[in-house]
């Protein structure tokens, strides 16, 4: 193929012809695009192979335009314009200025426990963007997340599609809990006192419930259960105003202790953990604003800094490892 097959402009192009309309000279425009003199010499010699026109031409000091040259003046002005601010632009971002709805995917755990720390610190470094929190359907993460329905998703889903990535927040920790002036326990009870005492359990903690059935079995016991509830939120009042037992995130007691007069009871064998993630789609992975929220939701979780969101993390990993 020749040198000059391609008649299409390049954006060096435009540069060259603008800077040589505003300088005059060879010497000075190389210098203002940073370039040698020899190199814009060669690249003038190929522009004018390209649009088959001299551009410019010497006039005593001075590189003066061809008429076509005039002409190319407008439009590469406007490209360069778009080029420099729209384009380049979109590879910014400024969170103080920012007005983008950033979308997190949560469910009524996460809403009790994460969202508020993530509305103040949003307030503090996002002033003007919004915060809209989505209901998770576990089964929809991967689409939604594509979609852009959902920025992140943050909470315990281990059969997330492997094609997300995903981060670790931190571990749930979970308590039992009986009202504070339960009659019958004090500060700790036994595997049997627990199946004996009438239990309130929540379809939100899943785990948590197949490990207390399964260590319970493996005694020859079996949880009582007194009632079904499926808001979390709700045990802590259910509880103070009865005398069951219930298991907890160690987060939601916290929330809701100095308002429901509960306390903690203390099991001969520790609750097991869960991992808490945050999952995005690999689609955004380097969308600026997408890695700043999710920087800012792992620094929240994690309780990290005064604020400020922790940028030394890394873009996170496939959810199937």
């Amino acid at each position: 193929m020749k040198d000059f097959d391609d008649r299409e402009p390049q954006l060096s192009d435009l540069k060259t012809v603008l800077a040589l309309l505003k300088d005059g000279t060879v010497t000075r425009a190389a210098q203002s695009l940073g370039v040698s003199q020899s190199a814009l010499s060669y690249q003038l010699e190929r522009m004018r192979g390209r649009f088959a026109d001299p551009l410019f031409v010497r006039v005593g000091n001075r590189m003066a335009p061809t008429p076509y040259a005039q002409r190319l003046a407008g439009p590469a002005a406007r490209v360069m314009h778009i080029v420099e601010t729209e384009i380049a632009g979109l590879a910014a971002f400024d969170p103080p200025t920012t007005e983008r709805e950033f979308r997190i995917g949560l469910n009524e755990l996460g809403a009790i426990t994460l969202l508020p720390k993530l509305v103040r610190r949003m307030a503090q470094l996002a002033p003007h963007a919004q915060l809209k929190p989505v209901t998770v359907d576990p089964a929809s993460i991967p689409a939604d997340l594509d979609s852009g329905e959902m920025d992140i998703a943050a909470g315990h889903f281990p059969q997330t599609h492997d094609l997300l990535l995903q981060q670790l927040l931190y571990e749930r920790d979970y308590v039992c809990v009986v009202r504070r002036d339960h009659p019958h326990i004090g500060a700790s009870m036994t595997m049997r006192e627990f199946s004996d005492t009438p239990s309130i359990e929540t379809p939100a903690s899943p785990v948590t419930l197949a490990w207390l059935d399964e260590e319970l079995s493996r005694r020859g016991l079996q949880v009582k259960v007194q009632m079904s509830v499926r808001h979390v939120s709700a045990i802590p009042f259910v509880v103070a105003a009865c005398d069951c037992v219930a298991v907890i995130p160690r987060e939601v007691f916290e929330v809701f202790a100095p308002i429901a007069a509960i306390r903690t009871v203390k099991l001969p064998i520790d609750i097991p953990p869960i991992k808490i993630h945050q999952y995005w789609h690999p689609r955004v992975g380097s969308d600026p604003a997408v890695r700043f929220f999710r920087e800012l939701v792992f620094a929240t979780a994690r309780g990290d800094g005064k604020g400020q969101p922790d940028t030394r993390i890394g873009d996170g990993r496939s959810a199937k490892s």
